[in-house]
């Protein structure tokens, strides 16, 4: 019996060059470079080599991985493939990083060192530099993390972990959101659709979640964001819509309510109580632009809420003194 002869993908770029010489190297299969790397197939399974033709990584992974993530979308440090039927993690040098022992990942998801990883349909983390299971798969699906925070569902519900696992805000919300700042906006109830790229949301109650999971603003059908911790809710009253501006300040123990106030420049500095600073801007809101000799001129109510949202009072002298903060002279 002839033996059966490799069949070649003709085309001439994906192929290895070395000078005007175009070689084959025997491969049944030669894909596009990423990142000095070329993934190759020989008798069903898939490796990468570099340049010159050279094997980086060994031929011994399943086909059916995602080579589109891996390859073509990129990562310049690691690869998402399969082993008998098994994600794992390997560095760009074929050094394993995570075991293969994971039945999905997403590789385009990897973020602060934690990258989301399935088994029996759940989702949880693992964190790259260990190679240990940060946080327990048990969620539907997860997103990234940012700033320490991650959107994770379960049963069409949304809510928010930390890097330790640790359940932040409890998922009950339509859509997946980030904190931006101190705070995140998330939508309760109704429905949404996709208009080409828009969200369309539909009779959802629209609040503000804090980092300790706190609704602090509620009952709003749409809230703008408008600075860093600046925003313009919509509430319906009497069947009209009405705007109220509102800027939250988090401390420690409580939050600052500013409302209605008009604001040209000014920042907010609390003695180390709060370590950032940021610039009040009648156009932009709260923003992380520093101007550091800009004053606080303006008005507008004072008052203060805890961290369920309830209305608390804090010593005229305290918030006197928050006060002052924000009017300093050149």
């Amino acid at each position: 019996m002839a033996k059966k002869e490799k069949n070649f993908e003709v085309v001439k770029k994906y192929y290895f060059r070395k000078g005007e010489i175009v070689e084959s190297k025997g491969y049944d299969w030669i894909g596009e470079a990423c990142f000095e790397l070329y993934p190759v197939e020989l008798d069903g399974k898939l490796g990468f080599a570099d340049c010159n033709g050279k094997i980086v990584v060994p031929i011994i992974y399943d086909r059916q991985c995602h080579i589109n993530d891996t390859v073509w979308t990129g990562n310049s440090e690691y690869l998402d493939l399969r082993k008998d039927k098994l994600y794992g993690l390997i560095r760009h040098d074929g050094t394993e990083v995570i075991e293969f022992q994971w039945e999905d990942m997403s590789l385009r998801k990897l973020s602060e060192d934690l990258l989301p990883v399935a088994i029996g349909k759940k989702w949880g983390f693992v964190n790259v530099k260990t190679g240990k299971t940060q946080v327990q798969p048990a969620y539907d699906d997860v997103k990234f993390f940012k700033n320490g925070f991650a959107p994770v569902r379960i049963d069409k519900k949304w809510g928010m972990i930390d890097v330790n696992g640790n359940v932040i805000i409890k998922p009950k919300y339509l859509l997946d959101s980030h904190f931006v700042g101190d705070f995140a906006i998330m939508f309760e109830g109704g429905s949404y659709r996709y208009v080409g790229n828009t969200i369309l949301i539909s009779d959802s109650n629209c609040k503000i979640v804090n980092k300790k999971g706190y609704e602090i603003v509620t009952d709003c059908s749409w809230i703008e964001r408008t600075g860093v911790n600046t925003f313009t809710l919509t509430r319906k009253v009497n069947g009209k819509s009405v705007d109220t501006v509102r800027q939250f300040i988090a401390f420690p123990d409580y939050i600052i309510v500013i409302d209605e106030g008009e604001y040209l420049k000014g920042y907010i500095t609390t003695e180390g109580k709060y370590s950032e600073e940021y610039v009040l801007d009648s156009k932009k809101g709260l923003d992380s632009t520093h101007y550091s000799n800009a004053k606080y001129v303006g008005g507008g109510t004072w008052s203060a809420i805890d961290y369920t949202g309830k209305t608390i009072t804090i010593p005229n002298s305290e918030l006197q003194k928050l006060k002052e903060n924000l009017i300093t002279n050149n």
